[in-house]
């Protein structure tokens, strides 16, 4: 049993230095000052609040007497509503929500007993029910969500993509919809529908980089504005980024007043019409930019049904842990870790399911393979059916048919003293004192600040700090990485920091080499701030 537990911070710096003109985030700036010159709308309202990450306030009073006839028109003011961190079935001079469900009614034309949302020959009033439904906090689980979910399902075309309307060719704009919006029904995203979706997307982006409205349509399948913020949109969602796609669009904003032009000038009908879509995009975000049940989406599948606690832990050692995400299922864990630390990993359609071959380059083989607990219980369940309500500690590991799971590794602070300190810029205190009560352990993290000045993406850098035990026990040590996401791609003697750990004999000390490689594709540029926890418990 661990006798006690110390922690040592390392503040760690760097400057991602930038080659263009124009960075993302000033990019946002300037989007976001034209977007105020702007007439009020929904659309707007969610772009300054996904630009903001939800830190200032956001007038909706314009919604508060607004009043629709079609189950499209409610979808988005819902939504505004909702992002602004209001109740849309209270703050509006009627129940938004509830009016939006009045228009999800049995359709003879469909067939008894089936529902979907407003006209039976549309697909995207029930795409945009979804995503309004559950911006305003109604459970995935609702039976109107649900009613929608299969009509969108029933009317998905055969490259994997949706059109607006039922048996219509399928677009760019309203496929990324349905993605966010069948995600937050519950689906995974290594669901076939979504797969075959995305893979219709990932198909349709042009050699500049955007995307078009319809790939193979008679008029035109130029690059546009609209396009390339969706895409992004879907990008964000899934936890994944396109550089290309990314520099595409800025490649449309008007470096006079912000706005992002549908088209490069002087195309004809041109406008800029995107520039909403564009802020929300290359503010990370997606549909729904937040939800009025709590939280938004940043990245990844965010149902919002779940916040879920999870390991990754291969044969040699931990792969990836997060203290807290919201995911669906069991299997999308796998998902979103790989999108949270960087690993890679492959699932596989069987006749039985979906099956987890090989992660972080480890894969299953004879009788060892990859599984999954849930509260310390190995489930009988398919990891793609254990649905995740919220509260569970998940970790999937290595080993042979009936092997136990590993601990959770987040309740290890239960039975140990707990001491972190926080030493920046040379502080005196260096973390020798050993918690009170405990003096066989003690250690120290030299230096206790580390820059790695100024990277270019696809460039790297090294450092290095010294880890003493000066207590009476033998320490296992780990580490955690917090701060700007670019810290996530931090190596710890040329491992992956979630996997590193180390043995320190009593008396002993440790050389750890620091190197940061920053992505080719990474695009956030700035001044980046992040700490390197290290955390020692007795052996």
């Amino acid at each position: 049993m661990a006798l006690g537990m110390l922690a040592v911070l390392v503040a760690v710096f760097v400057s991602v230095s930038s080659t263009k003109a124009d960075t993302v985030s000033d990019a946002v700036a300037s989007a976001v000052a034209y977007l105020q010159t702007q007439s009020d709308e929904a659309t707007k309202t969610m772009a300054l609040v996904a630009s903001s990450d939800g830190t200032v306030g956001v007038d909706v009073s314009y919604l508060q007497g607004f009043s629709g006839s079609t189950a499209i028109e409610y979808a988005k003011p819902i939504m505004a509503i909702a992002a602004a961190g209001e109740n849309p079935a209270t703050y509006a001079n009627e129940d938004l929500v509830a009016k939006l469900k009045s228009f999800s009614d049995p359709s003879t034309s469909l067939g008894a007993g089936v529902r979907q949302m407003g006209s039976p020959s549309q697909v995207n009033d029930d795409i945009w029910a979804i995503l309004a439904l559950r911006a305003a906090g109604v459970a995935s689980a609702d039976s109107v969500i649900q009613a929608s979910k299969a009509f969108v399902l029933g009317n998905q075309n055969a490259n994997g993509g949706w059109a607006w309307n039922v048996g219509g060719t399928s677009d760019t704009n309203d496929t990324s919809a349905a993605i966010m919006a069948l995600l937050e029904t519950g689906m995974s995203a290594s669901d076939t529908a979504i797969q075959n979706a995305v893979a219709y997307i990932k198909a349709a982006q042009n050699t500049d980089g955007g995307f078009p409205y319809d790939p193979v349509s008679p008029f035109g399948t130029d690059s546009d504005g609209n396009s390339d913020a969706w895409a992004i949109m879907v990008f964000n969602k899934l936890g994944e980024m396109d550089s290309s796609a990314i520099a595409h669009l800025l490649s449309l904003q008007d470096e006079g007043d912000g706005g992002f032009w549908w088209m490069p000038p002087p195309a004809s009908f041109n406008n800029k019409g995107p520039t909403a879509d564009a802020v929300i995009a290359l503010s990370g975000k997606s549909y729904p930019v937040s939800s009025f049940a709590g939280g938004g989406n940043d990245t990844g599948n965010d149902s919002g049904d779940s916040d879920v606690k999870y390991r990754i832990v291969g044969s040699a050692g931990e792969i990836c842990k997060s203290s807290g995400a919201n995911i669906a299922n069991a299997l999308d864990v796998v998902i979103h870790g790989a999108g949270e630390c960087g690993y890679t990993y492959n699932i596989q359609d069987t006749a039985l399911g979906k099956y987890v071959a090989a992660i972080a380059g480890e894969a299953a083989q004879g009788t060892s393979g990859w599984m999954y607990a849930v509260n310390g219980q190995v489930p009988s369940a398919a990891a793609e059916s254990y649905a995740l309500s919220g509260g569970e500690q998940v970790v999937w590991f290595y080993g042979e048919v009936g092997d136990e799971s590993p601990a959770s590794g987040f309740d290890k602070l239960s039975d140990s003293v707990d001491l972190s300190v926080e030493i920046v810029n040379g502080s005196s205190d260096d973390g020798t004192n050993p918690p009170a009560g405990d003096p066989a352990i003690a250690f120290s993290v030299n230096p206790t600040s580390v820059d790695f000045g100024q990277l270019a993406p696809g460039t790297s850098a090294s450092s290095s700090v010294t880890v003493a035990n000066q207590g009476q026990t033998d320490l296992n040590v780990e580490v955690e990485v917090q701060g700007d996401s670019v810290f996530n791609f931090l190596k710890l003697n040329s491992t992956t920091w979630s996997a590193f750990s180390a043995l320190l004999s009593s008396g002993a000390q440790e050389d750890v080499n620091l190197q940061l490689a920053v992505p080719a594709g990474f695009n956030v540029f700035g001044q980046k701030q992040g700490s390197l926890i290290f955390w020692a418990e007795a052996n």
